[in-house]
């Protein structure tokens, strides 16, 4: 969620970018090379180019006026090329009006029915949008291609490339007009009236074009806002039903001890009740009192034993349910608070072959969100569990906690299955998780990378490969100022 706002917000201040540049730039090169470096910020744009009809040419003719690419050498500028119906994606695009995508194979296969289709090399992945003036009519093609099998375009990258080349085409209407004229004033004196006319539509053009970029600008905030607010609301909507979870293993845990208690307790009274019916009959000897004081004893020992078991329990889950709600500050020592976190989470690792070591220093004393550390180390117990390792699988979860200065460097790693690179390139993206529709939400990882960096104020980092566990490494200050 995170990484889409963020893009967002770059696709928002490119095209305020583009109204700025449409308004100040009069030449069309310029401009086109201001908006392919936008591009470059929001998605793979190494080859880029833009063609244009010329409207005092032939018909069906264009001039490539920008061409950047990483294999094709660019055309002269002031060259005109024939685009003729069905010889290239690019004559498709602006025959059409309609935005057009290509992959390799698609290009190879209409090359085997025309050997003439398309000039220059083939691309792996091909997309092209269509320019228009005010009356919807094509006035050019802006394209992006890669080579790259490594780079092709996602339908939200073909979304934003169409709703730029929108833009763009806004900005080119005025931007010709000022072309137009400013060779008509060179070449033709004798129309210079007509010309000045011109230039005033195309500035009630750019106005217009503006007036449009601050409306879409303003839907783009107003979508960001909703975006956020709805981030924040699944994030606490998360924590609750980690808290929920935990309550309910605690809560069954907890029968366990205390079941063994009313055991116990109910033998004690029968146990009671014999003695004192063979007291009152007058045979209770020696042995048969003796042997009920070690009855006593054991049942003492083993309520003793088990109460303090449920205590142990309820005092961590108590601490780390508090700070799990809460957002205060408050001193803590990291390696009694992990032992309290892992107390709190043995109902989920109860009945599975998990090890987990700890090396933590003793004396890591912090002033920070404790809810913060609680809910981090419980995403990626979890996370393991779920992910890391499959039903009856035997594993070793490893914690490191030591101090840097005024840092605290805390590593986690499991030996589990691990990730690929692309999984793994997608682990702290929202809602993104190899277990849908079997419990997983794709916010575990999510939640962990906010909780790092914004209320611990420090970094992650994570590196895993298949059949290699997961191992991840935090860096945060051991005092957190607000």
């Amino acid at each position: 969620m995170e990484d889409r706002l963020a893009r967002l917000e770059a696709v928002q201040a490119i095209l305020l970018e583009i109204g700025r540049k449409s308004g100040s730039c009069t030449d069309i090169s310029e401009f086109l090379q201001s908006v392919h470096a936008a591009l470059g910020r929001i998605m793979y744009a190494a080859n880029f180019f833009v063609a244009l009809s010329d409207h005092e040419g032939p018909a069906n003719h264009v001039r490539f006026v920008y061409f950047v690419d990483e294999v094709d050498a660019a055309p002269a500028r002031d060259e005109l090329f024939e685009l003729a119906d069905g010889e290239s994606p690019t004559a498709a695009v602006i025959g059409s009006g309609r935005p057009m995508v290509m992959t390799a194979a698609e290009h190879v296969s209409k090359r085997l029915d025309n050997a003439a289709f398309g000039i220059g090399t083939i691309a792996e992945h091909w997309m092209g949008c269509p320019l228009l003036d005010q009356e919807h009519q094509a006035l050019g093609a802006m394209v992006i291609q890669s080579y790259d099998r490594q780079h092709t375009f996602s339908g939200e990258d073909q979304a934003l490339f169409a709703l730029i080349a929108d833009f763009v085409s806004a900005a080119l209407r005025g931007l010709q007009s000022v072309d137009r004229l400013e060779r008509a004033v060179q070449d033709r004196t004798a129309l210079l009236a007509h010309e000045v006319a011109e230039r005033r539509r195309a500035e009630d053009d750019i106005r217009h074009a503006n007036d449009a970029l601050e409306e879409q600008n303003a839907a783009l905030e107003n979508a960001l806002t909703s975006l956020k607010d709805a981030q924040g609301e699944l994030v606490r909507q998360e924590k609750l039903a980690s808290l929920g979870r935990l309550v309910a293993g605690v809560a069954h845990e907890i029968n366990t001890p205390l079941g063994i208690c009313v055991t116990a307790t109910s033998h004690l009274v029968e146990e009671l009740k014999l003695t004192r019916a063979d007291m009152a009959a007058g045979i209770l000897d020696e042995d048969g009192l003796n042997q009920f004081f070690d009855i006593v004893d054991q049942s003492l020992r083993i309520m003793t034993t088990n109460t303090q078991r449920a205590a142990a329990l309820v005092r961590s889950f108590k601490q780390v349910a508090v700070d799990q709600s809460s957002d205060d500050i408050r001193s803590f020592n990291l390696r009694k608070y992990l032992d309290e976190v892992l107390l709190s989470l043995q109902p989920k690792l109860k009945g599975k072959p998990i090890t987990i070591d700890i090396d933590c220093d003793d004396n890591i004393n912090m002033a920070s969100f404790p809810g913060a550390v609680s809910q981090v180390l419980t995403n990626m117990v979890v996370n393991s569990l779920v992910h890391g390792f499959e039903e009856g699988q035997p594993g070793r979860i490893k914690i490191t906690g030591k101090v840097d200065g005024d840092f605290v460097n805390f590593e986690y790693s499991d030996d589990g299955v691990g990730m690929d690179t692309s999984t793994l390139g997608q682990l702290f993206d929202p809602f993104y998780t190899t277990k849908r529709g079997t419990g997983g939400s794709g916010l575990g990882a999510h939640i962990l990378f906010n909780l790092v960096t914004g209320a611990l104020g420090g970094t992650v980092k994570v590196a895993s490969a298949p059949g290699m566990g997961l191992h991840y490494k935090l860096r945060f200050p051991k005092v957190k100022r607000k």
